[in-house]
């Protein structure tokens, strides 16, 4: 958690420190919303779902195309189960939510005249993450997982900038450990300093 809230302080340290030749916007800020699709598989079965999640995010333009991003969020609670294929087979439950979600990405930009940029990174993330396991439907196992060493993360996107303002499309993918994977589809709005 330590690393966690010394990651977050440099970023902030970073966005108020100017760049040499830096452009007066180069440093935002901004809130996305997103939905985040969860797929796991524990005792031979797969559980999917798609919940909502919510990111501060805090970023530096340092060139035309190149950028530094990092965010802090959650997930609501990922729930689902399966059944086995056997008649009678137990049906196995699972429940889970991302805490101290934070990622840092390097991202490249592609502006046009018009606006509109494209843009494609690649970063890390760490996390928390509380699960429960449950046979027809009495929690069995519970525990946290949590990855301090970050994880890689895949990123595109395309964002529309006006004079202070801009909104962004983005899509993530996120590389856990074992047999979990996460992407998130994310709508993200910025105000530039």
């Amino acid at each position: 958690m330590k690393r966690l809230l010394l990651l977050l302080h440099a970023l902030l340290a970073l966005t108020l420190v100017p760049a040499v030749d830096a452009q007066p916007e180069s440093a935002y800020y901004g809130v996305s919303i997103g939905e985040f699709a969860y797929s796991d598989l524990a005792f031979g079965q797969t559980f999917n779902d798609s919940v909502g999640s919510w990111r501060l995010m805090l970023g530096y333009q340092l060139l035309e195309h190149f950028a530094l991003e990092g965010s802090y969020g959650e997930t609501s609670t990922v729930r689902d189960t399966a059944s086995g294929s056997l008649p009678g087979s137990p049906e196995l439950g699972i429940e889970t939510e991302i805490d101290n979600f934070l990622t840092f990405r390097v991202l490249g930009t592609l502006p046009f005249d018009n606006g509109l940029s494209l843009m494609a990174g690649f970063g890390f993330f760490v996390f928390e993450q509380d699960i429960i396991l449950s046979v027809n439907g009495v929690p069995d196992l519970s525990g946290e997982v949590g990855n301090d060493r970050g994880r890689p993360a895949y990123y595109v996107g395309a964002q529309y900038d006006w004079d202070r303002v801009a909104l962004r499309l983005g899509y993530e993918k996120f590389d856990f450990d074992g047999a979990a994977s996460a992407e998130e589809v994310a709508l993200s709005f910025f105000y530039k300093l």
